[in-house]
């Protein structure tokens, strides 16, 4: 049963703009929590009604829950071992698929249902003999590997839309990767050729604070934003800025008091370890000096105390190198995030 509110007056009524500013990666599930039915369905229905060219439908998915699969284990071998806890604690589990067979075998139904529901016209140009010997044939023609890359955007817009929908009713989200064993989830779950696995999406009830401790800093507005041309930043309005703060978009970053210690109370719950992972002292001090990031008081704050704590590790010779090659081979200046190379 899935076990639905009474009435659509008891689902959370959460603004977009906030649904955006709320959204974290949660990383503590309570394993106590089951996810509602409906909530689950409600995630899918958002992914299904994002946007997809054509109309293709191209993205699916397999929802999983640990007690009701006889996979989990061989799920579990592919999962990434810092993903393990969080997939053991998360409440449902959802695997998301591209079907890469619907952009040629659906083309054409795709866009006659866009037409009947009144999506496209004459006026920019539509007419049934150019669609038909122009339009459908060129995109069935794409090679895989070009399909394949403009339906995995489409997937992410669905993935997206369904993990917002999911902030909407008070529900977790993060998506986690699953590399250690290349190919066995579609192995696992017997997936036909025409198939790509694209993300493991774990869900369930943050055991964490609500805010997770706080939004996560990102790079600066005008840094990764161009007007009318590339590299002409694009400057933000700090009016603007101010009214996505009021709408709860913009929130407070991170870390918020009582973040750490609320970590290691989760820790000691489960039998983890404590404490969090730090980087060299240079390499603390170059990050909070790039002029990229958005940095507020507060993880400048953390920064320094994790520099007065002293007692922090050197720089890996073996990923300095590794760094220097990759860099190198992206044709990227080493001296930015290498200066002492």
């Amino acid at each position: 049963m899935s076990n639905p509110p009474a009435s659509a007056v008891e689902v959370p009524d959460k603004s977009l703009l906030k649904a955006i500013g709320d959204r974290r990666s949660i990383r503590y599930f309570d394993p106590d929590r089951t996810v509602e039915d409906w909530k689950i369905q409600t995630m899918l229905q958002a992914a299904r009604l994002a946007s997809c060219q054509g109309n293709i439908n191209a993205t699916e998915a397999i929802v999983v829950r640990k007690d009701e699969t006889d996979l989990w284990d061989e799920i579990e071998e592919c999962v990434s071992g810092f993903n393990v806890q969080i997939i053991n604690q998360s409440s449902h589990l959802i695997f998301w698929l591209t079907n890469l067979n619907a952009w040629y075998g659906r083309a054409n139904d795709g866009l006659q249902s866009v037409a009947l529901a009144g999506g496209v016209s004459a006026f920019h140009g539509w007419n049934y003999e150019f669609t038909m010997t122009q339009t459908v044939p060129r995109l069935m023609s794409f090679p895989t590997e070009r399909t394949e890359i403009l339906l995995r955007f489409e997937s992410g817009q669905a993935v997206a839309q369904s993990m917002l929908a999911g902030v909407g009713l008070d529900v977790g989200s993060i998506l986690i990767a699953f590399g250690r064993k290349p190919g066995g989830i579609e192995q696992a779950f017997g997936l036909p050729p025409n198939y790509r696995f694209t993300w493991g999406h774990a869900v369930g009830y943050p055991l964490e604070s609500e805010d997770a401790g706080g939004q996560r800093p990102r790079l600066k507005f005008e840094k990764l934003f161009h007007k009318n041309s590339f590299g002409n930043p694009y400057v933000p309005d700090p009016a603007v800025d101010d009214m996505l703060r009021e709408k709860e978009m913009i929130q407070p970053q991170g870390p918020q008091p009582g973040r750490f210690e609320e970590m290691d109370a989760i820790a000691r719950r489960f039998g983890r370890d404590e404490g969090i992972i730090h980087w060299p002292a240079r390499e603390i001090r170059r990050l909070m000096a790039d002029d990229d990031w958005d940095f507020g008081p507060n993880i400048r704050a953390r920064a320094e105390e994790v520099l007065a704590m002293g007692d922090l590790p050197e720089y890996p010779d073996e990923m300095r190198e590794t760094f220097r090659n990759l860099l190198a081979e992206h044709n990227i200046d080493t001296s930015k995030f290498l200066p002492d190379a």
